[in-house]
């Protein structure tokens, strides 16, 4: 995954849990990760993997189409 991508990818995470006024403590409890884990996918350092992307976008209510429309 190249770096903008996983750029995007936090950012779209970033943008829905702040939408839905969710801390990141919070959502890395939903999803059943690290706090410092989400935070490193969120500014892009992290490469997520797809288990992990299912996880956050079913956190959302999405279907993982739905969560990388945009992106």
């Amino acid at each position: 995954m190249t770096k903008t991508t996983r750029k995007a990818i936090g950012a779209r995470i970033r943008f829905l849990r702040q939408q839905q006024g969710l801390t990141q403590v919070t959502f890395a409890n939903m999803v059943n990760v690290e706090r410092a884990y989400l935070s490193k996918v969120e500014s892009g350092e992290r490469n997520p993997s797809i288990d992990l992307l299912e996880r956050i976008a079913g956190g959302f209510d999405l279907s993982l189409s739905e969560f990388f429309e945009g992106i």
